[in-house]
């Protein structure tokens, strides 16, 4: 008897035992072993809101951003709403959907009555051509205010094949009152050539890169056989054009004129260097409104002026915010541009980048 007594005493110590271990509990939950003084495993969770343990793995980071081809002309942006401003006093704005000749141009008006009163543009994703102007000159004796429009469209600038257009033959244009009434025909010569490719100062963005383009269109007076015997300046100047600023300075009439501020465009990251050095830049940060992007969740695209793409590497890097380096293979002497193009909240705002290889 007393042996049965003992063998029920062990049997109701040991199921004691086991219900006060690890195991489940009442509710089937698995228990979580506690971390003793003397050392060993704590598993349990952490409270919300405490640091997690070192080693656990970090958040996804931003995106990579993508490369595209630009949709429309690097060296000469247009938008409803922007203005630029020049240090003459003049305010050039964009309007679109001009009808010159049956065709559907831009027109760029200027403010000032020194200058032309209008010019007029067709811009496709590498060329910029002129359709004439409306400006004040003088023509055979008289002042005249009116229009030139030009029947054949007159290359300013190929950025792909870096090139502008000369007209060795006269070519026509009518000559239109302030009414827009046709007045006469009129024949002209043109030319525009590339200069240089150099830093061009303004006021808001500093130092930039730009190519001057120069500009002639005289109207002629022509002999029997078509020859010119007596010429008419209309318009001789010079436009700097700058990647994703457009025009930043300009020469006329022995005047010249640059850029002071523009608003609605976002100033540029340039980078200027000696061949064979790109890639030695230092990188540098993206800035909208002047301040650094630091947010991850923004869309970026980088869309390149020309075929040419990769060459710029934008990050971010452990400054915590986005900033554009070069990469690849060194850029060949000339100017290189590219548009960083950043959606937030549905907000599209683009920065240029611009880079001049000396």
């Amino acid at each position: 008897m007393k042996l049965l007594k003992f063998c029920l005493l062990c049997t109701l110590l040991v199921g004691m035992a086991a219900c006060s271990g690890g195991g489940t509990n009442k509710n089937g939950v698995e228990r979580n072993s506690s971390t003793t003084e003397e050392g060993g495993t704590n598993t349990e969770t952490p409270p919300s809101g405490e640091e997690p343990e070192p080693g656990s793995e970090p958040g996804p980071g931003p995106e990579v951003p993508v490369s595209v081809l630009l949709d429309g002309n690097l060296y000469f942006p247009i938008a409803e709403g922007v203005a630029w401003h020049y240090d003459n006093g003049d305010e050039v704005t964009f309007t679109t959907g001009e009808l010159i000749q049956g065709r559907t141009l831009v027109s760029m008006h200027h403010s000032l009555e020194t200058m032309p009163r209008e010019e007029y543009f067709r811009i496709t994703d590498n060329e910029i051509e002129y359709g004439g102007l409306f400006a004040f000159f003088a023509y055979q004796g008289a002042a005249v205010a009116g229009g030139v429009e030009f029947h054949s469209l007159r290359r300013v600038y190929d950025h792909v094949l870096d090139k502008g257009a000369q007209s060795w033959l006269a070519q026509t244009a009518d000559l239109v009152n302030p009414d827009g009434e046709l007045v006469s025909e009129v024949d002209y010569v043109w030319s525009s050539k590339v200069g240089e490719k150099e830093l061009v100062a303004t006021g808001q963005f500093g130092l930039v890169p730009a190519v001057e383009l120069v500009i002639n269109v005289d109207l002629v007076i022509l002999d029997l056989g078509g020859i010119p015997i007596q010429t008419f300046p209309v318009i001789e100047t010079s436009l700097w054009l700058s990647p994703g600023l457009g025009i930043v300075g300009r020469s006329l009439l022995g005047t010249t004129i640059m850029l002071e501020r523009v608003d609605g465009i976002q100033a540029p990251v340039v980078f200027a260097f000696d061949e064979g050095t790109g890639l030695a830049q230092t990188p540098q940060q993206v800035l909208v409104d002047g301040s650094a992007v630091t947010d991850m969740e923004a869309d970026l695209v980088v869309a390149y002026g020309t075929n040419e793409m990769d060459w710029l590497n934008l990050e971010f890097d452990g400054t915590g915010s986005w900033r554009v380096s070069l990469t690849g293979a060194e850029l060949p002497v000339g100017i290189h541009g590219a548009v960083v193009q950043m959606t937030r909240n549905g907000v599209r705002t683009d920065i240029p980048v611009s880079v001049l290889v000396r």
